[in-house]
């Protein structure tokens, strides 16, 4: 009997701050990497094709971005990708990332119309989005986040902790690293912070670790009482956040997947699973997950060849085709591997991303993969022949509703204008104009790698413009700021 062949693709995550790439290798472990000191982004796509080459050459891309990314940065970065010899590539919000790989990568339930948060605890931020299941793709619902809870600020509690514990044993070298007076000092503190930071994510593991000194032979030591006393509370402040993110979702929320370096702290997940009653879900590599579910969804569009050896582009728009695509590969153990569920299966969902030439599929009302009309199983694809014709018929036979129904349906449903490009406060003017007043503001502090936009200037709406929504739902704008702050916009 043939075996399926084992299939190669790379998954990449841009972060505000850091990128990280999940390279996946026929049947070899997954292989994660972090990418630092690059400043733009034509340099990390230089890296990511580098990574490709090792593979290669041939290897679909994904790229999980941030979720206030709208169509026209993703279209971009679809661009650039291709300048760089990436080839077409899939894009997707980081959250809808990670919720494929809770689904896909971890073999987990989640029914359509059910919720799921992603608790995203990285080095710099805490943010907490909520997905949603549909029939066909993931959608972002939303999130709240902070700047004041992250790896970074939990390891400078724990300096301040070893300091006062420490300080009689050598007041002289903590003076100097308390405030350091020039480049050598300073070096000396960054490298303590070093090891706070691998003795905290050691203690994951165990109730114990050494903290080495920079200098000298001494060695200090933290348990995981001392680590939990000293960020419990920033955790509360989390767990809090999650709450609350829950309480605003439109749908039943039923499961949490951590994320992020930092998630991997014990007590995040118990205070999660105390004040949600839900399990929360740490994958193997948890820094890596939005990266994993990109590599998955750029598997699973990956083009095939046809017996005429020509290239065909595959869509992966259904549950239904993604699961064909996927589940022969999971018997092989090509997709998931042992570090992220090789032995559940998982079920099928997909990822929408933005078609590289403008117009989508859907949009065009013929998907990609299908030739003289038939949909996916053989359906009667929209806008055939024998489909048109039964729309006419149905048409015709069906009263058109009465009068009064239509205006009792314009009085609770309105149309949503397109706000992004506007200041948050007309966009806000704008909303209340056409009858929604139920507007959340969130901000989104400037990327890494641009582009860059005023104070206050809206980047993404959800919903997008559309007609018929009621004019009770809310509507959620992003705002861009430069600073540390989110800007005040009113």
């Amino acid at each position: 009997m043939q075996q399926t062949p084992l299939a190669t693709a790379i998954g990449v995550e841009l972060g505000s701050s850091t990128v990280t790439l999940s390279i996946r290798r026929g049947d070899e472990d997954t292989d994660i990497r972090r990418l630092d000191g690059e400043s733009t982004l034509e340099a990390v796509l230089g890296r990511v094709r580098d990574a490709r080459d090792e593979t290669g050459g041939a290897a679909p891309v994904g790229f999980a971005v941030p979720a206030s990314w709208g169509a026209a940065r993703r279209q971009e970065l679809v661009y650039l990708a291709g300048e760089a010899g990436l080839g077409e590539v899939e894009t997707m919000a980081a959250p809808e990332a990670a919720a494929i790989c809770y689904v896909k990568g971890l073999g987990r339930e989640l029914d359509p119309g059910a919720g799921l948060v992603v608790v995203d605890l990285g080095a710099r931020s805490f943010d907490a989005s909520v997905v949603v299941r549909g029939e066909e793709d993931f959608r972002h619902r939303g999130a709240v986040s902070t700047g004041e809870v992250g790896g970074r600020e939990f390891d400078q509690l724990l300096f301040a902790y070893l300091s006062g514990r420490y300080r009689d044993t050598d007041p002289e070298f903590w003076d100097k690293v308390d405030a350091p007076a020039n480049a050598d000092e300073e070096a000396v503190r960054t490298a303590l912070l070093d090891e706070i930071r691998a003795a905290r994510e050691l203690i994951s593991k165990r109730h114990r670790a050494g903290v080495q000194l920079p200098i000298g032979e001494r060695d200090l030591h933290l348990t995981r009482d001392e680590v939990e006393s000293c960020i419990g509370g920033l955790l509360g402040q989390s767990a809090d956040l999650v709450v609350e993110a829950i309480g605003q979702a439109d749908a039943p929320v039923t499961g949490i997947i951590l994320v992020g370096g930092a998630s991997r702290t014990p007590l995040l997940a118990a205070l999660l699973a105390e004040r949600t009653g839900l399990d929360p879900v740490l994958p193997a590599n948890p820094e890596a997950a939005a990266a994993d579910g990109a590599r998955i969804v750029a598997l699973a569009n990956a083009p095939v060849v046809e017996a005429d050896g020509r290239p065909r582009r595959r869509t992966a728009r259904r549950l239904g085709v993604l699961a064909a695509v996927l589940l022969p590969l999971v018997a092989a153990g090509a997709v998931f591997g042992n570090q992220l569920g090789a032995d559940e299966q998982p079920e099928a969902s997909v990822s929408k991303s933005p078609e590289p030439s403008g117009t989508s599929a859907a949009e065009s009302g013929t998907p990609e993969d299908e030739e003289g009309g038939t949909g996916v199983g053989g359906q009667e694809a929209p806008g055939s022949p024998q489909t048109v014709a039964s729309e006419e018929q149905t048409s015709e036979e069906e009263p058109s509703a009465p009068e009064s129904e239509a205006t009792e349906e314009s009085a609770t449903t309105g149309t949503v204008p397109a706000v992004t490009g506007m200041t948050a406060n007309q966009a806000e003017d704008a909303l209340a104009g056409a009858g929604f007043t139920e507007v959340v503001r969130e901000g989104d502090q400037e990327g890494l790698f641009g582009p860059y936009y005023d104070d206050c200037e809206v980047i993404a709406q959800d919903p997008e413009p559309r007609d018929g929504l009621p004019l009770g739902a809310r509507i959620t704008i992003t705002y861009s700021y430069s600073g540390t702050d989110p800007a005040v916009c009113d």
